[in-house]
C-alpha cells in the first residue's frame, strides 16, 4: 500500500485552492471573460486530481486513464460546441 499525501502538502493544497477561489471570485467581479475562469478551474482541477486523488504518486496506466478521461470530457464539449455553432 502507497503512502498517503503529508499532511502538510494537503493543507497547502487546500489554503491554494482557497487562494484560488479568491482569485476567480475577484476576476468575476472585475468582469474578466469566460477564458479566464476556465483556466482558474483547470488549475483548481489539476491540484485536486495530483493531490487528492495522488495522480502524482499512481502508476502509469492511472495516469493514462486519467488523461483519456479528460480527452473524452474535451472531446464532448468540442462536439457541443461545434453543434451550436453551425447551427
Amino acid at each position: 500500500m502507497r503512502d498517503s499525501p503529508s499532511g502538510s502538502s494537503l493543507v497547502l493544497t487546500f489554503l491554494a485552492l482557497l487562494v484560488l477561489v479568491g482569485v476567480s471570485w475577484g476576476a468575476a467581479a472585475l468582469g474578466a471573460g469566460t477564458g479566464v475562469a476556465l483556466a482558474i478551474a483547470a488549475v483548481k482541477a489539476g491540484l485536486i486530481a495530483l493531490v487528492f486523488m495522488e495522480l502524482y504518486r499512481a502508476d502509469a496506466v492511472d495516469r493514462i486513464i486519467a488523461a483519456v478521461a479528460v480527452l473524452f470530457v474535451v472531446l464532448l464539449c468540442a462536439g457541443a460546441l461545434a453543434d451550436v455553432a453551425l447551427r
